[in-house]
């Protein structure tokens, strides 16, 4: 890892995200684990003691997941290691304790990816609002793809991110995962914009 990014505060009751840089070629080897969780089945992917990707089960099958998450690292093997990624996904489902996730991306990726992780549990922001956010009110579009090409769902919690209107908008693990991780939060979501009649 070349950095530490972010490193909020762990708040007294709740769950700390330290964001770490690293470079696409530090990964040869990384640990997978399966875990069965309330909101499904979690692949996850890491090493050196962080979170390198994590995924859901659902939409798309177990193998499918794994290679989703694979293809971001193209010269790595993954090992059956879940004993080294099971303190991670604890601390997700407990909502406490520390997780590092390494991250590799663009600087405008990791711009939206720290922004995300500074939104708290419970709460949504809109794609505009997080565009805002970074500097970068026009570039709507460029932060919704950075928004679904982040390699750690639920630990930066791109679930969090809405359209304008309150509706739920798309989630790369499906809509049903979104609502649930929500849902799971106390996240009120807005309804949607009424037609005009």
């Amino acid at each position: 890892m070349n950095r530490t990014l972010f490193s909020p505060a762990t708040p007294a009751d709740g769950l700390g995200i330290i964001l770490a840089t690293r470079s696409a070629s530090d990964a040869t080897v990384l640990c997978l684990g399966r875990f069965e969780t309330p909101l499904g089945t979690v692949v996850a992917l890491g090493a050196g003691g962080a979170l390198w990707g994590l995924g859901f089960v659902g939409e798309m099958a177990p193998d499918a997941v794994l290679a989703d998450l694979m293809a971001r690292w193209p010269g790595a093997r993954a090992v059956e290691a879940p004993e080294a990624l099971a303190p991670a996904i604890t601390a997700l489902l407990s909502d406490s304790g520390e997780i590092t996730v390494a991250l590799s991306g663009t600087d405008f990726q990791l711009a939206v990816w720290r922004a995300l992780a500074e939104v708290p549990a419970g709460q949504v922001i809109s794609y505009a609002m997080l565009a805002e956010r970074i500097g970068r009110p026009r570039a709507l579009r460029a932060v919704g793809t950075a928004v679904g090409q982040n390699p750690v769902s639920w630990a930066i919690p791109c679930h969090r991110v809405t359209r304008t209107d309150g509706s739920i908008g798309g989630y790369h693990w499906g809509a049903a995962v979104k609502r649930a991780l929500l849902a799971r939060e106390g996240a009120s979501i807005a309804p949607r914009a009424i037609a005009a009649l």
